[in-house]
């Protein structure tokens, strides 16, 4: 059976592209649901905890999450075929693909910007899609890129403490579609993937695909 497959590119027209991204976005929630409350993998109360969450706040932000899901622009127009097979684990691919909603992409500062390997890559980032710092080190301001000769970001968020850095990743995704969130700390990005975040681990100069789903 040849389910979503070769879909003729005029379905665009009727709304279909829209139709099928919400349908891969809700498939990754109820991923993330699984993991936490079938499964049972992920320590939620641990991680809610850090951030003075409790499990009524994170099913009213994941419930609010499906929401914006829902009401994402019916104007949205890409590859048609694309939308359903592509396996979404490219950084820029995605960003591409997703081009026309509202997102942004979130970086970490220390090990990530101050990376020289990166450089290229955060010229890429500012390119491709609204760009805004989120770290732990508040010292962090725009002189740092001009002394490096790097575009500004359009908005730096450098605040004292992980978990304060946390929380401000969390409130920043909920006015955007999608966020593309970067890190070379993986427990930023469980904290992030949990809440329905597009996660991504620098490391070896390249940027990964990030989620943890057990299967």
């Amino acid at each position: 059976m040849n389910y979503l497959q070769d879909l003729p590119d005029n379905l665009g027209e009727y709304g279909l592209c829209k139709t099928l991204t919400v349908r891969r976005e809700i498939i990754h929630i109820k991923h993330i649901l699984t993991e936490v409350f079938v499964r049972k993998t992920i320590p939620l109360n641990y991680y809610l905890h850090c951030i003075d969450m409790c499990l009524f706040d994170y099913m009213e932000y994941m419930t609010n999450r499906m929401r914006v899901i829902h009401q994402f622009n019916r104007e949205y127009q890409a590859d048609i075929n694309e939308i359903v097979q592509a396996h979404r684990s490219g950084f820029f691919p995605t960003i591409e693909l997703l081009k026309g909603l509202k997102n942004i992409i979130i970086l970490d500062f220390d090990g990530v910007l101050t990376s020289k390997r990166f450089n290229l890559l955060y010229k890429l980032c500012t390119a491709s899609c609204k760009t805004i710092i989120c770290t732990a080190n508040p010292a962090v301001d725009k002189t740092w890129f001009e002394k490096n000769g790097l575009p500004l970001p359009k908005e730096i968020y450098a605040v004292k403490g992980k978990w304060k850095k946390v929380k401000t990743i969390v409130n920043l995704s909920k006015r955007y579609d999608n966020v593309f969130y970067v890190d070379d700390e993986l427990e930023y990005l469980k904290f992030a993937w949990l809440f329905g975040i597009k996660t991504f681990h620098y490391c070896y100069g390249k940027i990964k695909h990030f989620s943890l789903n057990t299967k």
